[in-house]
């Protein structure tokens, strides 16, 4: 072989061969632990719900007499459904979020095995050329040269074709050290997949058994129907007591903003006549001290809102429709909102707002700028607390503690109390309510989805 052709094959090795880089390694780094990131939130939310469910279970297992277990049984597995429900819906997230990871870990190892099949290649080519051909000593290759420039020239080459052979071979032996750790971190994704089927199957279970359960206890608490009628009656008249409630507290609220701007508008009115017949006085200073005496109008003696702030945050309120955040941090929908059919009586009962069940205490937040217009219990629903946003209102019912009185103003993400625990009349749960002036209003299509 000449050496002039030898010089031009490694010259153009050197040119034909692109390098793979770094960014792409990278990129799949930080999906993988965005999806990762994913599966640890959805861990820590299962485990939130087990342990409400836990609280649940032994309630069940601890009430005395037969209709009061019965019945409160029949609460507690409504609610504990709901949250298993949660469960396997998180635990489904769960599943997809490993899914994906699978999906992007074994992209990521068809790729570099892509990369290490042609780096190998190109490297074997290089050793086959030159089995093939013989290597001409780099001295020789030097000293036959034409000139002292092209012996430079060669030289670089020379030195340039050794550090490619090298940087080929250690990029094999780098992506196969990759690939070994991309095919360890498949079969960890694999295992974890595995255990999520698992466990979703192990829930599935457990719902399908409390759904059961749910339909035996209906049947059991059907057979007493003289107290079914009188825990029915009790609960329409709970709902109906609320309405009458509300509606007293509004128009008490109502007459009592009519009164005060009615004092407001006398005490203005007499303003404007004493600062008229000051201006009329005759001696300066009198006249000056007078007429800056009745220059300021007349204010309001409470903490309620103006009129024109009123109508702000009604406008705000409005605006936020399926925005609102949750009242609590945490939580799930245990009694939904609408005239619905109760599972125990078979009848319909028009039901105000939503019951979320949640951890005993948690703290209340006012879901938007408003004003505490009431405070008391109502029976069926415990204390509540009614905020005035213009012509919207809510109510938080069922609280073990209210940190707020009437008159007082809140902000959105206020603490306004804590929620029930086991000893309160709906447990540790949270009645809310959403009302536009006489009209009750769904919640979940208020406040945000989870």
């Amino acid at each position: 072989m000449k050496p002039l052709s030898f010089f031009t094959f490694f010259v153009c090795v050197l040119l034909w061969v692109i390098l793979p880089g770094d960014s792409y390694a990278q990129n799949y780094q930080n999906l993988r632990r965005e999806l990762q990131e994913e599966q640890e939130n959805a861990r820590t939310d299962i485990e939130n719900l087990r342990r409400q469910i836990s609280s649940f279970e032994q309630q069940i297992s601890q009430a005395e007499d037969e209709y009061s277990r019965n019945y409160e049984q029949q609460q507690n597995l409504s609610r504990e459904i709901a949250l298993r429900s949660a469960i396997i819906k998180t635990i489904e997230e769960e599943g997809i979020a490993i899914r994906n990871e699978l999906q992007v870990t074994q992209q990521q190892i068809d790729d570099l095995t892509d990369d290490l099949d042609i780096l190998t290649e190109n490297y074997q080519k290089s050793l086959t050329h030159l089995y093939k051909y013989g290597r001409i000593p780099d001295e020789v290759l030097l000293l036959s040269a034409t000139s002292f420039n092209q012996m430079l020239v060669r030289s670089y080459y020379l030195q340039r074709f050794e550090e490619h052979r090298r940087n080929q071979k250690e990029q094999i032996l780098t992506i196969q050290d990759e690939l070994g750790d991309r095919r360890n971190e498949l079969e960890d994704a694999r295992s974890r997949n595995r255990d999520n089927l698992a466990e979703l199957t192990r829930e599935r279970e457990g719902l399908e058994r409390r759904l059961s359960e749910r339909e035996q206890n209906v049947a059991q608490l059907q057979r007493d129907r003289l107290r079914l009628e009188q825990r029915l009656n009790a609960t329409r008249s709970e709902a109906e007591l609320m309405e009458q409630t509300l509606t007293q507290l509004i128009e008490e609220e109502i007459r009592i903003r009519a009164a005060e701007q009615e004092r407001l508008d006398r005490l203005e009115q007499e303003r404007l006549r004493r600062l008229a017949n000051a201006e009329n006085i005759r001696n300066r200073r009198e006249r000056e001290a007078q007429v800056a005496r009745y220059s300021r109008p007349a204010e309001t003696a409470s903490n309620v809102p103006s009129n024109e702030q009123i109508e702000s945050i009604e406008a705000s309120f409005e605006e936020q429709k399926g925005a609102l955040p949750w009242p609590v941090s945490s939580g799930v929908i245990s009694a939904r909102f609408g005239n619905r059919v109760n599972p125990v009586y078979g009848t319909r009962i028009d039901h105000p707002g939503i019951e979320i069940v949640t951890d005993p205490r948690s703290e209340v937040r006012a879901v938007h700028d408003g004003y505490v217009f009431a405070v008391q219990p109502i029976s069926g629903f415990g204390n509540c607390v009614f905020v005035k946003h213009g012509r919207f209102i809510t109510v938080y019912g069922n609280m073990s503690d209210i940190d707020v009185g009437r008159n007082d103003f809140v902000q959105r993400g206020d603490v306004i109390g804590t929620s029930g625990d086991e000893n309160s009349l709906k447990g540790p749960s949270l009645f809310f309510m959403i009302r536009d002036q006489n009209t009750n209003l769904d919640p979940e299509i208020w406040i945000s989805s989870r």
